[in-house]
């Protein structure tokens, strides 16, 4: 589905590739050095948007990974909308200089590779906070249900008590703890194995 997807977004961007080219070339204005350097701008635009689809879509097949990728894809379209404003001014003032030319589409080329590369790093930042989150939710969850496990087994109506307390404060706890907590976390941890390895005997 995501491959259909991708190749139906590739023929439309080859569609308004064609569009932008045959409406420059059709309009009769001399075509000129600043024109010819937008219109090359405007080809980079457009091969740069396969780029940033590939970039941000290509890691992995999950929703969030994609979810996450949509920024760099608006980044990449405001500047394929941002090359094309300038392609259309040099072509209806063809009496601007080159240089001015070179200069905006410059500017404008890099603006945007510096943004998709910041927005490729956070995506990554994104991504590796996400994973050590879930991890930490996996403990607590595990945590919590062997706990759980262990009130259920237990006779004594005062420790299956403690233990159901216990359970619903884990079960309430923060995931992402302080990192000074990390050996507490662990004698938790090893405590409760204690006290399931004891209503194994």
């Amino acid at each position: 589905m995501m491959k259909k997807n991708s190749t139906k977004g590739y023929a439309v961007l080859g569609i308004l590739f064609v569009l932008v080219s045959v409406v420059a070339f059709v309009i009769p204005v001399p075509k000129n050095a600043a024109f010819w350097v937008s219109y090359g701008f405007t080809v980079i635009a457009f091969a740069a948007q396969i780029m940033i689809w590939k970039t941000a879509f290509g890691r992995g097949e999950a929703l969030k990974s994609k979810f996450i990728g949509f920024p760099m894809i608006h980044i990449g379209i405001v500047y394929l909308v941002a090359q094309i404003l300038v392609l259309a001014i040099f072509l209806c003032f063809p009496a601007l200089p080159p240089w001015s030319s070179v200069v905006a589409c410059t500017v404008i080329a890099g603006i945007a590779a510096v943004c998709v590369i910041v927005s490729d790093v956070s995506r990554g930042e994104i991504e590796r906070v996400s994973e050590k989150v879930q991890k930490k939710v996996f403990y607590i969850k595990q945590l919590q249900v062997d706990i759980e496990i262990l009130a259920d087994a237990e006779n004594d109506a005062a420790t299956k008590i403690e233990l159901q307390q216990l359970a619903e404060k884990v079960q309430y706890s923060d995931p992402m703890s302080s990192g000074q907590l990390a050996d507490l976390e662990k004698r938790i941890a090893a405590r409760i194995a204690e006290l399931q390895s004891d209503t194994d005997k």
